[in-house]
């Protein structure tokens, strides 16, 4: 037990560090416009199903900026508008919102996990 509840508190600071990148990330990327899908490649993973690389355009001052190999597991609808966030800075440092993992949900995963492993350290000590 406590051998999985070491694992589990790793997996609990892997997430919350992953939400504290998108958060950092986030609060760079405050300028939004839309964008279009340009290109979509069709990956087949055998042992984890399909992903989708998905490229992007979108105009910023009637330039054209190009967001590429975005990553997606689900089949994207090619003719939707998207929302793209981006470092009004730097063009090139950009996200598609609705693909954008959230935040909280991060952050609840990492320290249910980090609570859960305690738990399950402590049990295993007293046991």
């Amino acid at each position: 037990m406590i051998v999985f509840g070491f694992c589990l508190f790793i997996f609990g600071i892997c997430f919350l560090i992953a939400a504290l990148r998108l958060t950092v990330q986030n609060k760079r990327r405050t300028a939004e416009t839309t964008g279009t899908i340009t290109e979509v490649r069709k990956h087949r993973v055998r042992k984890h199903g399909t992903t989708y690389s998905i490229d992007f355009e979108f105009l910023l001052d009637g330039v054209r900026q190009e967001l590429k190999k975005v990553k997606w597991s689900l089949s994207p609808d090619v003719t939707k508008k998207y929302t793209i966030c981006y470092n009004p800075k730097k063009a090139k440092d950009a996200h598609v919102k609705e693909f954008r993992p959230s935040t909280k949900l991060y952050l609840i995963i990492g320290l249910a996990s980090i609570v859960v492993a305690l738990i399950l350290v402590v049990a295993g000590a007293v046991a």
